[in-house]
C-alpha cells in the first residue's frame, strides 16, 4: 500500500485543547486535521484526502527517510516491553518512533530504556526523536518543543469592554509529518496559511510545507495500527489507549464517545464509524489512516 506524506514546520505555536484553553496537546490529532481540510475543501473545491493521520514529530537528523519520519509506537510493542521486564517509566514515555523501526526493528530487552533494535544499532524510543543510535552516543535532548501561555484581549459582547484571557499553546522545535491517502496536495499548503487548531484568528497554528513524498506499507495482514483517532467497530480484539471525547460543532455537540487513540492495534474484520448529528449538519470523521503491522 502506497501512502503519501507531507513534512511541515510550524511557524507559530498551535493550540489543540483537551479540556480547556489552558491545556494543549503537543501533536495534532487526525480528527482535527480532517475537520480543517474538510472546511478548506468545501470552500475551494479541491479534492479531500480519503484518510489522514495525526501530525507526528520528525527527526531532522535522520540519515534517510525511514529514520526521519515518525509514527506512534504500537500498543502491542508496549505490551511486549512490559513482558520483557523493561521499566514501566520508559515504556510509558515511548510515544513516537521512526518509520525504520516498523520496517525492520524489534523491541530490545534492557532495563536502561525502551529500545528499538535496528541492523545498525539501537534507538531509545522513550527519548525519540531527541537521540540517535546508542552506539553513536547521545546528544542533548530538547524534546518536541515547549509549552507557552499566550495572553489575549477581546471585546466582551455583553458589556462592551476589555475581556482579557490566556491560552496555552505548544511551540514545536522539530518538523512534523502527516500521512494521507489521495486528495489534492495543495490543500496542505493552503492550510499552512490559514492555520490549524484553535485561536487561528490570532495567528496560531500556521506552518510551511517542507516536502511531499510517498512511502510503502504492507498490503494486508491480521493486525492493523491506527495512525490517528478512530472509532473501530466489528473488531475481534483491540489493544491500546481508549479515551472518551466530545466535539463542539456550530449547531451542537457530538459525544461523548469512546475512541481508540494513536498507536492502537485492532484485529479481525473491523471497520471505522464516522459520527453525525441527526438534527444538524455536523459530522466527525473517526476513520483515520491505518496500516497493517502483520
Amino acid at each position: 500500500m502506497r501512502v503519501s506524506y507531507v513534512v511541515l514546520r510550524f511557524t507559530s505555536p498551535f493550540h489543540v485543547g483537551r479540556w480547556s484553553l489552558m491545556d494543549s496537546l503537543d501533536y495534532v490529532p487526525s480528527d482535527t486535521i480532517y475537520s480543517a481540510l474538510f472546511s478548506l475543501s468545501a470552500s475551494t473545491g479541491l479534492e479531500m484526502p480519503k484518510r489522514v493521520s495525526s501530525a507526528y514529530p520528525v527527526n531532522p537528523e535522520g540519515r534517510d527517510v525511514e529514520e526521519r519520519l515518525g509514527m506512534p509506537v504500537p500498543a502491542t510493542w508496549k505490551v511486549e516491553g512490559f513482558k520483557r521486564g523493561i521499566g514501566g517509566k520508559y515504556v510509558k514515555k515511548a510515544r513516537f518512533m521512526p518509520l525504520a523501526c516498523l520496517r525492520s526493528g524489534s523491541v530490545e530487552e534492557g532495563g536502561d530504556g525502551f529500545k528499538c533494535r535496528l541492523p545498525g544499532g539501537s534507538i531509545r524510543l522513550d527519548q525519540w526523536p531527541c537521540d540517535g543510535r546508542t552506539e553513536a552516543g547521545q546528544r542533548p535532548c530538547k524534546g518536541l518543543g515547549s509549552r507557552v501561555v499566550i495572553s489575549r484581549n477581546r471585546i466582551s459582547r455583553h458589556v462592551v469592554n476589555a475581556d482579557p484571557y490566556k491560552i496555552a499553546a505548544f511551540i514545536p522545535s522539530v518538523p512534523y509529518v502527516i500521512y494521507f491517502e489521495g486528495g489534492d496536495r495543495r490543500l496542505f499548503e493552503l492550510l499552512g496559511k490559514v492555520g490549524i487548531g484553535g485561536e487561528r484568528a490570532v495567528g496560531l497554528g500556521k506552518f510551511e510545507v517542507l516536502e511531499f513524498g510517498e512511502v510503502d506499507f504492507l498490503e494486508g495482514g491480521k493486525a492493523a495500527m491506527l495512525l490517528g483517532v478512530g472509532r473501530p467497530v466489528g473488531f475481534k480484539n483491540a489493544v491500546g489507549e481508549w479515551a472518551v471525547k466530545s466535539w463542539r460543532c456550530t449547531h451542537g455537540i457530538i459525544g461523548p464517545l469512546s475512541v481508540l487513540l494513536d498507536g492502537g492495534v485492532v484485529e479481525g474484520d473491523f471497520e471505522f464509524e464516522d459520527v453525525e448529528r441527526a438534527d444538524s449538519p455536523c459530522l466527525k470523521k473517526l476513520s483515520p489512516l491505518w496500516i497493517w503491522l502483520s
